[in-house]
């Protein structure tokens, strides 16, 4: 068997839902749903009222307030998934009724890994960006592969190259799996927009349609723990089979000493085999000087 199929462990994306809705809705809906949504909220609403209805042009004032409004969108949302991820692995193969991790330790340990996460995420983003732009093919791979780079580098990778080898590592042959994580958390998120695009429709009018929008996208981030505790389980389980799996250098470096030791005792019965020389067609061997005399003597012939 050259490749390691019977080496791929089940992965269920339903299953990493399932969790995630346990999680987020039974376990613990405040610190997974409520807060993180009044922590990302004040931001949204303020650039939303900032640049209200599609006007481009601002003055100092706004622009500094909208670039504040940004970068406080950004930080807080980094954190606050870091915190989630934490979590998420604190309840990860646990009983039914255990409690996540406390709240502070994980904020605590989110924010430390908020620089590498933050560099992790701007490099990945330049690297989709620039295989995109060649072709359709080669972003989807990359995308495929370095999808798990952001929960390793969390979790467990000290710095971005290990989070990119870990993502490129447990990402092998899980592409059917990525999609399905893929679709189904573009689907949840859409439900949410298609239920705001909806009432807009039937009873919104046209001057306020930003309002509208700021409704959707605050739907949207309030069901984004729920995307992100999903993500946290899928890698845990990706992990989780890495490390009961072998792959195939390390089966062949386990091996190893039982090839040698079955190999030594051949070898040893090559070496003690005595090497024989035929002898040419036709020509009698010739006896050992000993035999010759022990013939010689019950022969009865005389040796003067």
């Amino acid at each position: 068997m050259s490749t390691s199929n019977a080496t791929l462990a089940p992965i269920s994306t339903r299953h990493a839902f399932a969790l995630a809705f346990d999680l987020a809705f039974r376990r613990d809906p405040v610190q997974s749903l409520v807060v993180p949504l009044l922590l990302r909220a004040p931001w949204m609403i303020t650039l939303a009222l900032v640049v209200r209805g599609g006007d481009l042009e601002l003055n100092p004032r706004q622009e500094t307030l909208a670039g504040v409004a940004l970068l406080g969108q950004s930080v807080t949302w980094w954190a606050v998934d870091s915190m989630l991820r934490f979590r998420a692995r604190s309840v990860f193969n646990t009983s039914v009724g255990q409690r996540p991790a406390a709240i502070i330790p994980s904020y605590s340990r989110g924010l430390r890994r908020l620089p590498w996460l933050y560099l992790t995420e701007s490099v990945r983003n330049l690297a989709l960006t620039f295989a995109f732009s060649f072709f359709i093919l080669p972003g989807v791979f990359l995308a495929y592969r370095l999808a798990f780079s952001t929960e390793a580098v969390v979790l467990d990778e000290p710095h971005l190259a290990a989070a990119f080898r870990r993502s490129f590592r447990l990402s092998r042959r899980r592409f059917e799996r990525w999609l399905e994580m893929v679709a189904a958390s573009v689907a949840l998120a859409l439900s949410a927009l298609f239920v705001v695009a909806t009432l807009y429709l039937a009873i919104g009018r046209p001057d306020i349609w930003w309002q509208y929008v700021l409704a959707g996208s605050l739907l949207a981030a309030a069901i984004w723990p729920v995307i992100q505790y999903a993500w946290t389980f899928f890698y845990l389980r990706l992990v989780e089979t890495e490390t009961s799996f072998p792959t195939i250098a390390e089966r062949l470096r386990a091996s190893a000493p039982a090839r040698a030791a079955a190999a030594r005792p051949a070898a040893a019965g090559a070496e003690s085999a005595p090497a024989e020389k035929a002898a040419p067609e036709g020509q009698p061997v010739a006896a050992a000087p000993a035999e010759a005399v022990s013939a010689h003597e019950e022969s009865g012939v005389p040796s003067g």
